[in-house]
């Protein structure tokens, strides 16, 4: 039986929040039974407008729009953060932590631009920070990198981090839906936001691989430092193209170890059909990750919504807690505030195959000059792909090269786009071809 009670105070209590207060309240005789100790939500704190918006469940009296109140609530060891964003939710996570109050966070955003500041501030007052859920919902990948693979030197992660994405790329390509169409019933599912340009930018998917990647490779790196190019611009043609050639689309995460640099990109890439990544469909997220001892390891599940992601926050609290997670943060040196500022790989000198398409005048020679081109700029092409169609007219030409650096191989597009006989600007996705 549970002979004490650890207390919890919650900002925000939108999707994830109320989930939270869901297990919190439903699971508690199970809670007290594995910790030995009770766990009391104390205060809830929302926004005035929020202050209706899934808050049933909220027991009554903790309820409250003031923070002044919320911050003077007594014995509340844990704050739980799930206001999202920066701004005065960064103020409320300093305050907690300067007030000796352990946070638990799903704030990828707020990790992403400040997360050295922040956990040089709990080290200072002898507190933590966790955070679990904000990377892959209620995938425990956070904590496979803080603990089960421990042993490894982390060399790559291939990852799907942004399930509307992934959602609406799974639309185009399995149902033949162009992207408007696929992003209205995103929407109209509650996969996607009315303003959906953080994820369909790759914004999103950048500071989740930046906070992901400050653990595993052992850097400080933000969201911006992450090379991003969203899929807003895709377009069916392409989806249909890589079918054809064998691969399926996705937007992919991507860090990899390059000696004594790390590369970190978001963007649409095809990969085989055959690769596992290649098989995670919908709004489901995963991450390949290769150590140099265990090889390939993979993490799959729900990336986001209500109980997934209210699963990680939970088990975060449990941990804490439990004072498992706090000796860790003491004993371990693998925080952001512990490691020196991470050495990138220019995005120009990155490297991979690429698949180009490219609308070209249907007449003789036009081809040769496209390949002249990048012949100069040492790109050379493995193979081509042409549909037939009645002449004197742009016509589609999917081109794929061989190995090639990024920079080369964008400013041959541009001399490319700037021929009489090409039509429009030229697509480009990468191949990504992942580790064996």
């Amino acid at each position: 039986m549970a002979t004490s009670s650890i207390g919890i105070g919650l900002i925000g209590c939108g999707t994830v929040g109320s989930g939270v207060v869901k297990l919190l309240l439903e699971q508690a005789e199970l809670y007290a039974q594995r910790l030995g100790k009770r766990l009391e939500l104390r205060r809830v704190l929302v926004r005035e407008k929020d202050l209706h918006y899934k808050t049933e469940q909220v027991p009554p009296g903790i309820l409250t729009t003031d923070a002044e109140t919320f911050f003077a609530t007594p014995d509340m060891a844990i704050v739980v953060e799930l206001g999202g964003g920066r701004g005065p939710i960064s103020q409320f996570v300093r305050r907690a932590l300067a007030a000796k109050k352990n946070v638990v966070t799903a704030n990828k955003a707020l990790l992403a631009a400040e997360g050295p500041e922040l956990f040089a501030l709990a080290r200072q007052h002898g507190v933590t920070i966790s955070f679990e859920a904000s990377c892959g919902g209620g995938i425990p990948c956070l904590t496979a990198l803080e603990f089960g693979l421990m042993a490894n030197r982390i060399d790559g992660i291939y990852s799907i981090l942004n399930g509307t994405c992934n959602y609406i790329l799974t639309e185009m390509s399995q149902q033949g839906k162009s992207y408007a169409a696929a992003l209205k019933e995103a929407q109209e599912k509650g996969y996607a936001e009315a303003d959906p340009t953080l994820d369909v930018s790759g914004k999103d998917a950048a500071a989740k691989l930046a906070v992901v990647a400050s653990l595993a490779f052992g850097v400080q790196a933000t969201g911006d430092q992450v090379w991003a190019e969203g899929i807003d611009k895709l377009e069916l043609t392409d989806i249909k193209a890589a079918a054809e050639l064998g691969y399926d689309i996705k937007l992919l995460a991507i860090a990899e170890r390059r000696d004594s640099r790390i590369s970190l990109r978001v963007h649409p890439s095809f990969i085989s059909k055959d690769q596992l990544l290649a098989q995670v469909h919908g709004s489901f997220n995963a991450l390949s990750i290769y150590g140099h001892a265990t090889g390939h390891t993979m993490y799959y599940g729900r990336g986001a919504g209500m109980m997934p992601t209210a699963s990680a926050v939970v088990s975060d609290i449990l941990n804490v807690a439990t004072g498992m997670y706090g000796v860790a943060f003491r004993e371990l040196r693998i925080w952001p505030d512990q490691q020196p500022p991470v050495q990138l790989v220019p995005s120009d000198e990155l490297q991979s195959r690429a698949y180009l398409r490219i609308n070209a005048k249907d007449q003789p020679g036009v081809i040769a000059q496209v390949t002249s081109i990048l012949g100069e700029a040492g790109i050379s092409v493995s193979a081509l792909m042409q549909h037939e169609m009645a002449a004197d007219q742009f016509v589609p030409v999917a081109l794929i090269t061989h190995q090639c650096r990024q920079g080369s191989l964008l400013a041959a597009l541009k001399k490319i786009e700037a021929l009489p006989v090409i039509n429009g600007k030229p697509a480009v996705i990468r191949i990504v071809d992942l580790p064996k």
